[in-house]
């Protein structure tokens, strides 16, 4: 009895509807790392332009800029970009 049981129940687990946290799983990253392939193009112009593209993107909602030495948080945010500017131009882009 033990055996049709355990048995049953995968065959049921395996015909479950996926649940949404099982489909984001699956699906692209959220916020700002689904961008990434995109941040290359961005290196070296001017952090204006960089900005409005950043802003333009879905899922970042924040674009935090500065230079080597600016003071920033160290929290992680799925929305943010954090663009590095030295001698006026975008050096790096990243996520958080």
């Amino acid at each position: 009895m033990p055996r049709m049981t355990l048995a049953l129940a995968l065959l049921l687990s395996a015909a479950a509807p996926v649940t949404p946290w099982a489909q984001a799983q699956t699906s692209q990253p959220p916020g700002c790392a689904a961008h990434q392939a995109r941040f290359p193009a961005l290196l070296g112009k001017a952090p204006e332009e960089v900005r409005a593209a950043l802003q333009a993107m879905p899922g970042i909602t924040t674009v935090r800029m500065g230079g080597p030495n600016t003071p920033m948080t160290r929290d992680y945010r799925i929305d943010r970009a954090t663009v590095l500017i030295e001698n006026g131009v975008v050096t790096q882009i990243t996520c958080g």
